[in-house]
């Protein structure tokens, strides 16, 4: 299996404002994971969510579907205790639970399985944590959720630094939600980076300093305040 932690503490901060001079605006895939395909990405999300996130997934699939490299549709998944617990990944898509996931430190937690080549990814599962999240804000339910599943497209944060600016985007640490709920111009330039390509030509970036593979599973963890 294969898990990357990458820490962000659930007030995250945040906002990419173009592509001029901080670091924030660099590169922000998470690795050189991505999903193989033909033109778009179309995946189906399976949603194990009760009726108080289902809003959120929908809103969240609409805003990544703006992207010309995304074309997901989401269906019903099952949403009894024990699946919503569980949140197993389903071959060639994508799960989203929500569930009282316990006092663990996070409040969002995106997994995924690649191919043994480490590179494509095979299944996915975004987990929201109403330990920390029941009752939370509409908005800062928004962008976990927008931000869980956006890494399980391959994407990572735009900045972990929680004393910055909002950047106006979902992808970033905020300890306030209201202005980073949705994608930015700067998270559908980086799905064009890692998508506009032909896999066989497909060239993989150098793995973060913070990865820890183990075997075919990665995790990228949202932790709460």
């Amino acid at each position: 299996m294969r898990i990357r932690p990458l820490a962000i503490a659930l007030a995250a901060a945040s906002a990419i404002v173009g592509f001029t001079a901080t670091p924030a605006q660099a590169d922000h895939s998470w690795g050189s994971y991505h999903w193989s395909r033909s033109g778009e990405a179309r995946l189906t999300i399976y949603s194990s969510v009760t009726s108080d996130w289902a809003g959120a997934l929908s809103t969240a699939n609409a805003d990544w579907n703006a992207s010309p490299y995304l074309q997901n549709t989401v269906v019903a998944g099952g949403t009894s205790s024990t699946t919503r617990r569980r949140c197993v990944m389903p071959a060639g898509a994508i799960r989203v639970c929500n569930y009282a996931y316990g006092n663990n430190g996070w409040a969002g937690l995106a997994s995924i399985d690649t191919d043994s080549g480490g590179t494509h990814i095979n299944q996915a599962s975004a987990k929201m944590n109403d330990t920390y999240e029941a009752g939370r804000s509409a908005a800062e339910r928004q962008g976990v959720m927008c931000q869980e599943v956006g890494h399980d497209f391959g994407l990572g944060h735009q900045d972990e630094d929680m004393t910055n600016a909002n950047l106006g985007t979902c992808m970033d640490y905020t300890r306030d939600w209201s202005t980073n709920q949705h994608p930015n111009a700067h998270d559908f330039n980086q799905l064009a980076a890692i998508y506009g390509h032909s896999d066989a030509a497909f060239k993989a970036a150098a793995p973060s300093t913070t990865s820890i593979r183990t075997g075919n599973t990665v995790t990228i963890i949202t932790w709460a305040s």
